[in-house]
């Protein structure tokens, strides 16, 4: 038994070797890029790397872990099948490899499932390669192979593998499972994802940290719901008609701020229902300071999230693109890098920008889209003491807020930063008594709710006797609904409807917007007001225009809903039937021409 150890020691040591040499090739075929890093960009490409590796690894080493205990009884046929598996793989791996080189000089992202797409037409996938570089391309995966199968016999030459005992399956068995470590990439919350070893504003020392057959491997994963295509409801010539008529009118708009070059804050509310704000008609008494701000802002009355979940929700307000019926595009990084975003486009005009969040932004690969939508700075738990990660999901919201106030006060004009608090996310354990007894899930949440509103409130009290404020506007928006109060079902209007409210000493006009909208429409009204051109965030529109038909459309597994003030749609893909039906023919007609028309958008990225 002790030898089988010894040999899955120096066989994972091989593999750590096989991935820090194919990352070295990369950094040498992209000389160029390679020699303009610093030393300690290079230092954590390599580290920041090593980390993915392991999780390749892990998945190798699982595998061979299993095969080693079930061929406890021959030594021999042991090594033959790990020799037979590590032949498929390197030839394999070498292939992936290789190519990545050359595709990443063409394409600008690591190699992921879109080039097996084009294999469902080879001639012509193949029709645009010249055929001397197909030739170079397997010479240089045979030489790979090649060299990397001589350094693995010379590693392993001199192990030899005897018989085991039967009792050593259950403890090869028990390894085996210790490799979910190194597959998940730690004990975190989030498990790996390509965020979690992006570190720099600079996309190619991200991408050269990203282990390549790793990334093939997820993005092989996520492609089958990402590219799930759904009946076209409405051709394309009448749908794409339709939403054009929908933006007649959208650059013309009244103007709200009293500066042309504000500072911008947004604070991305977790989970806040307008169902818990008073104000927007919903319970009393869980978010007094909320209402309490209503009274001295722009209050959107009539705003729809895009879906139900985070990464829906960052996509839909920073981008203005619709959330997904199943998967969030921030989880595909290739198409989530084409979108534009409102962090972009002011960066592009001379803002500083910023991302707070209290926990890890790895979960839902969030952090790889924060530094292509040109996230400067990013602040997660990591920059806070351990003695305050008190939170399953990192730093209560009172601490967050209280950086970020202090941060305000140093920063220098003008700047864009966006705070996402966590605290009304479950299992809500927040850091006090509840304001609500603890006696179901709804009234943890609702306390929840109301602990982060006690802080935005000492945030907005504070903030209002700075200097700063006066040349300040605040946008309080939700990164999603929820089903509580009341227990929504999954499908309703009321359980995306959330709030939005502007506020601060750059607002100019104090009163309610009634017009229905959704997340995705803040780019567009917020970038108007600050004369920066929105043309490339296509289906976001500017809320404050007169624009003659307003909507909100809103996802949920497999289906949608489509919000007007005439009445509401509700549509279910799977069943192909109606779940809620509108009151005419037009809101129906309108809602499948929307999506036929996003569909083919989406799909084009």
């Amino acid at each position: 038994m002790k030898n089988r150890i010894i040999f899955l020691l120096k066989f994972s040591a091989f593999w750590i070797f096989f991935f820090l040499l194919a990352r070295s090739l990369f950094l040498a075929y992209h000389y160029n890029e390679t020699f303009s890093l610093s030393l300690n960009e290079w230092a954590n490409i390599f580290i920041r790397g090593l980390w993915m590796d392991l999780s390749i690894v892990g998945y190798i080493m699982l595998l061979i872990m299993v095969i080693v205990a079930i061929l406890f009884f021959s030594g021999k046929a042991t090594k033959k099948a790990v020799n037979i598996i590590t032949i498929i793989l390197l030839a394999v791996f070498s292939i992936v490899i290789v190519v990545d080189l050359e595709l990443y000089s063409n394409w600008g992202y690591r190699i992921d499932a879109a080039p097996i797409l084009y294999l469902k037409t080879p001639g012509e996938a193949m029709a645009s390669v010249e055929g001397w570089v197909i030739v170079l391309f397997t010479l240089f995966s045979i030489l790979l192979f090649s060299a990397s199968y001589f350094v693995y016999t010379l590693i392993l030459r001199k192990t030899k593998l005897a018989k085991a005992k039967w009792w050593s399956i259950p403890i090869f068995v028990f390894l085996a499972s210790t490799m979910i470590i190194p597959i998940r990439g730690g004990f975190g919350v989030a498990p790996m994802n390509p965020g979690k070893v992006f570190f720099s504003s600079n996309l190619y020392s991200n991408h050269a940290s990203l282990n390549v057959i790793w990334n093939l491997m997820y993005s092989i994963s996520k492609s089958g719901n990402m590219y799930k295509e759904y009946p076209n409801y409405a051709n394309e010539v009448e749908s794409t008609k339709f939403y054009e008529s929908l933006n007649i009118g959208k650059e013309s708009a009244e103007k709200v701020l009293n500066c042309d070059k504000p500072n911008v804050v947004i604070i991305l509310l977790e989970s806040f229902s307008a169902k818990t704000i008073e104000s927007l008609g919903g319970a009393e008494g869980v978010t007094p300071n909320f209402t309490k701000l209503s009274n001295e802002g722009l209050l959107f009355t009539n705003i729809y999230a895009s879906g139900d979940r985070s990464d829906k929700g960052i996509i839909a307000v920073l981008s203005g693109f619709p959330a997904q019926p199943t998967q969030s595009i921030i989880k595909h990084t290739v198409k989530a890098s084409k979108l534009p975003s409102i962090s972009n486009s002011l960066y592009s005009v001379g803002y500083s920008t910023a991302f707070y969040y209290g926990g890890d932004p790895d979960f839902a690969n969030i952090r790889s889209f924060l530094y292509n939508a040109s996230f400067k700075s990013i602040i997660t738990q990591d920059d806070f003491p351990k003695s305050l990660r008190v939170s399953k999901w990192g730093v209560h919201d009172e601490h967050l807020f209280k950086h970020l106030l202090a941060d305000l006060d140093s920063a220098q004009s003008p700047y864009f930063k966006l705070l996402f608090t966590l605290s009304s996310h479950e299992p809500y354990d927040i850091p006090e008594e509840p304001a609500f007894p603890a006696t179901s899930l709804e009234n943890m949440y609702l306390s929840s709710v109301n602990y982060t509103d006690k802080w935005l409130g000492w945030f907005f009290e504070q903030a209002q006797k700075k200097s700063w404020y006066d040349n300040t506007l605040f946008v309080l928006i939700a990164d999603h609904g929820h089903k509580h109060p009341g227990s929504t079902p999954y499908y309703k209007p009321e359980k995306f409807a959330i709030p939005m409210l502007w506020v601060g000493g750059a607002l100019d006009t104090i009163g309610i917007i009634s017009r229905i909208g959704g997340q995705i429409d803040l780019a567009q009204t917020l970038l108007y007001q600050l004369n920066i051109k929105a043309d490339d965030y296509y289906f976001s529109r500017n809320l404050l225009s007169d624009e003659r038909n307003p909507f909100a459309y809103y996802v949920f597994n497999d289906g949608f809903g489509f919000v007007t003030h005439e009445g509401v749609f509700v549509w279910d893909h799977v069943g192909q039937r109606t779940i809620v039906d509108a009151p005419n023919d037009s809101i129906k007609e309108s809602a499948f021409s929307y999506f036929s028309n996003y569909q083919r958008y989406f799909l084009g990225l």
